[in-house]
């Protein structure tokens, strides 16, 4: 394992937790902004959005 691996592996739970943060906040707005917001559905856009942006991001490198 490289000190790269090892410094990832340490960080895995933190960015698995800013990830969730980050949904967290997407849907606390969307909440706050549409009085019916339908949760699960508001849920899967927000997902999608954060998968297309990961998907630019891959594409870029």
């Amino acid at each position: 394992m490289t000190a790269q691996d090892k410094e990832l592996a340490q960080l895995h739970d933190t960015i698995i937790s800013d990830v969730n943060s980050l949904v967290d906040k997407y849907m606390s707005i969307v909440g706050w902004d549409v009085p019916e917001n339908n949760e699960d559905e508001a849920k899967d856009k927000i997902l999608a959005i954060i998968k297309d942006a990961i998907k630019k991001i891959e594409e870029e490198s």
